[in-house]
């Protein structure tokens, strides 16, 4: 009897315990797939996802509803909206002083500004401000939801009759970045005579680095037989950017752009005492650029490829005025030793600044130079006057002066 009772007992707990067992496993959350599963139409997250998601859920409604009341409170505050056309040049003055305050970027603006463009009661002073109103609403986030219509309106302006609404749209269409038409936009302007020669090398050179790489080649290519300075300029800034975007690796590896660095180097005036800032500014940068494409040939430094151009025979000193005091040359000047070819283009550089007294600008620039090294050149004697010697000569007698007869005993 003892052991029957011992057997219902245990019966009775194991059934508690399977009971017990089977109440945690259907509370207790499926693990491994399923639980892995996505949330998607089939399926959804369990009820402590969604109630952490809510507060997340009613954050992005209220930005969205902030962002709305802010892009409303822009609309309100529009400048186009008020806007009349005013014929003449006040008409364009108060619409450029309306792109130099800011004009948001939003569908309303862009629906006004096109509708202003399109409308044909501007004057042509008027439509001359329009093609920079269209371009500052233009960005890459698209925010106007209008980036293809601007396009197509600053590409029709691009050949408009008037020559510098279809400058200024030629040039906003091409600084839009690379498309496939951009360059065809270009040309037409320059054949029409709205973009002259240097504009359009300009926006050949700025539209390089947004290029595909066929077209990269094929531009530079064409600049290259141009010699055109001012795209050398802006190839060269770029290349010593060093910078993927600028197209750095492309302008260092291209033989375009090493003849081209070859035939434009810039160069001062005739008059010797005179100095140029921007034409300093010019010769640097060249230098540089020039100097990076022969390092990346030879090995040779940087460094040592620009003293020894400026070390050439005939160097002009306003040349070596313009590297040397550039922040570039810092580091050389810095490290520059006793008796070194750099100590030796130093004074080359104060000897022709004390050359010419009247140009104060230079001899800031030589004594720049000196401020920056830690052995400058030694001081250069300075000359002195020494009083002539030998028998006083008598003074020149001029036409009008009397004339005085010796006396004859």
């Amino acid at each position: 009897m003892k052991k029957l009772h011992w057997t219902l007992l245990g019966m009775v707990s194991l059934a508690s315990a399977f009971a017990v067992y089977y109440s945690f496993a259907a509370k207790a959350p499926r693990t491994g797939v399923q639980s892995a599963r996505p949330y998607g139409v089939s399926s959804a997250p369990p009820a402590d996802t969604l109630r952490t998601s809510a507060p997340m859920a009613n954050g992005a409604v209220e930005y969205r509803a902030n962002l709305a009341m802010a892009s409303s409170k822009l609309d309100d505050e529009n400048p186009l909206r008020a806007y009349k056309p005013t014929p003449g040049v006040s008409g364009r003055i108060a619409l450029e002083e309306m792109r130099a305050k800011g004009i948001p970027a939003t569908p309303l603006s862009a629906t006004l500004a096109l509708g202003l463009s399109r409308s044909g009661r501007l004057s042509d002073e008027e439509r001359i401000a329009m093609p920079s109103i269209l371009f500052a609403l233009y960005n890459r986030e698209n925010t106007s939801g209008a980036n293809q219509d601007i396009a197509l309106e600053l590409k029709s302006l691009a050949a408009d009759s008037n020559k510098q609404v279809a400058a200024y749209a030629a040039t906003d269409y091409a600084r839009l970045g690379y498309l496939p038409d951009t360059k065809q936009v270009l040309e037409q302007a320059l054949q029409s005579g709205a973009l002259p020669a240097d504009s359009y090398f300009r926006e050949m050179a700025h539209l390089i680095p947004s290029a595909p790489p066929e077209k990269q080649s094929e531009f530079m290519a064409e600049i290259r037989a141009s010699s055109n300075r001012l795209a050398s300029d802006i190839l060269a800034d770029a290349l010593n950017s060093g910078q993927d975007f600028n197209a750095a690796p492309f302008l260092k590896s291209s033989e375009d752009m090493a003849q081209l660095l070859r035939a434009t180097e810039p160069n001062f005036g005739q008059e010797v005492g005179l100095y140029g800032g921007t034409d300093g500014l010019r010769y640097e940068t060249w230098l540089r650029a020039s100097a990076t494409m022969e390092s990346a040939k030879t090995g040779r430094s940087l460094d040592d490829i620009i003293v020894a151009k400026l070390s050439e025979t005939g160097t002009d000193p306003r040349k070596v005025l313009a590297y040397l005091s550039s922040w570039e040359a810092m580091p050389l000047l810095a490290e520059a030793a006793p008796d070194s070819q750099v100590q030796k283009l130093a004074a080359i550089a104060r000897r022709h600044a004390d050359q010419n007294p009247g140009n104060s600008y230079m001899r800031f620039l030589a004594e720049t130079i000196e401020a920056r090294m830690k052995y400058p050149p030694p001081a250069s004697p300075k000359s002195m006057f020494n009083m002539p010697t030998g028998p006083a000569v008598s003074p020149v007698q001029t036409p009008d002066a009397p004339q005085v007869l010796p006396k004859h005993p």
